[in-house]
């Protein structure tokens, strides 16, 4: 039986969420010799352009942090065991006309690091995470003011309810549709519907659950949370802005923290906000940690090809967003 690091690692990880890239199919490739083992799961796509006469495909990972992975290594072994594996994969992709990678690498597990001379890499801003080993993450992790808004949150009699089924599943659809509305949120891909969330506790059962907050009987917050191995993970988070004063996130937060020392949890990983001051703020509250720095990695396989589509695109498009990768789908 393999021993996965991480939730975002398991491949019915990868068959909840390979839907998040329309048209997209989920796969995996695995080398396996006497050095170690490395696993790699990402979802391929055809490109946007194409030449004539020929369809070529890309590759992303899955919705999350994963990438490839060294899952088990002879000491000292480790650049054969990854060179052995570049050299399968860059085969594996000339067969399939794959052009290029683009990799969300997972900063806990620091698989980047692992990989760092196969793939150019580029920061992607940070993660914020707190230290469940501490003697007591209240104390030692929390702010005053996060504290402060904790017992806020209670002596507003808010309630926390846990759902390990996903049968609140809709409240939690509703409450992250005004979180939606609110933040004018256009992009799709950062769109889950009831449907979606519901069908992910199929995938990923006894692998996630749902902390809900109420008042007087209303839900008014809640989110997602993931957990496998050492590390927990706040997915996905809603709110109703009508009730930002009773700081039902802070509870949340505690509680999940609770749960997490309770089940032998090391990490609880509250995910990024680079881009929102507000929010790095807000999750910062939570932890004395250095937040870890999220990186991408970036291959293009077929170099040849690779030019060709993005001189296609350039001319359809009239200019290259030189910033995006790749450039043919900028």
């Amino acid at each position: 039986m393999e021993v996965y690091p991480d939730i975002y690692f398991l491949p019915e990880w990868g068959q909840a969420y390979q839907s998040k890239e329309h048209g997209g199919e989920l796969r995996t490739f695995e080398v396996k010799n006497d050095c170690g083992h490395v696993y790699y799961q990402f979802i391929i796509r055809e490109t946007p352009v194409q030449t004539e006469g020929q369809k070529y495909y890309d590759i992303i990972t899955p919705f999350g942090f994963s990438g490839p992975v060294l899952l088990a290594c002879v000491p000292n072994k480790e650049s054969d065991m990854i060179q052995a594996f570049n050299d399968a994969f860059q085969d594996y992709c000339m067969q399939h006309r794959i052009v290029s990678e683009y990799v969300r690498f997972n900063g806990w597990i620091n698989n980047g690091k692992d990989f760092e001379g196969i793939y150019d890499k580029r920061n992607h801003g940070t993660t914020v995470f707190i230290d469940l080993t501490v003697p007591d993450f209240f104390r030692d992790e929390f702010s005053s003011n996060a504290r402060r808004l904790v017992k806020r949150s209670r002596e507003n009699n808010v309630e926390i309810e846990f759902d390990f089924s996903g049968a609140s599943s809709h409240e939690f659809a509703r409450l992250y549709g005004l979180m939606v509305e609110k933040n004018a949120v256009t992009n799709e891909y950062y769109q889950f519907t009831e449907e979606f969330i519901r069908t992910s506790f199929n995938y990923l059962s006894g692998k996630q659950f749902i902390v809900n907050a109420k008042h007087e009987g209303k839900y008014i917050a809640s989110a997602l949370f993931l957990h496998h191995g050492d590390y927990l993970h706040s997915h996905l988070a809603a709110n109703d802005p009508a009730y930002f004063r009773l700081a039902a996130s802070s509870l949340i937060t505690y509680e999940a923290c609770r749960w997490g020392v309770d089940n032998g949890k090391k990490v609880f990983h509250l995910g990024g906000a680079s881009n929102d001051r507000n929010l790095h703020r807000f999750k910062m509250g939570f932890t004395r940690t250095e937040p870890l720095d999220l990186l991408i990695g970036m291959k293009i396989r077929d170099h040849e090809v690779y030019n060709q589509l993005a001189s296609i695109k350039e001319k359809m498009a009239g200019s290259l967003d030189e910033d995006y990768f790749p450039l043919y789908r900028g």
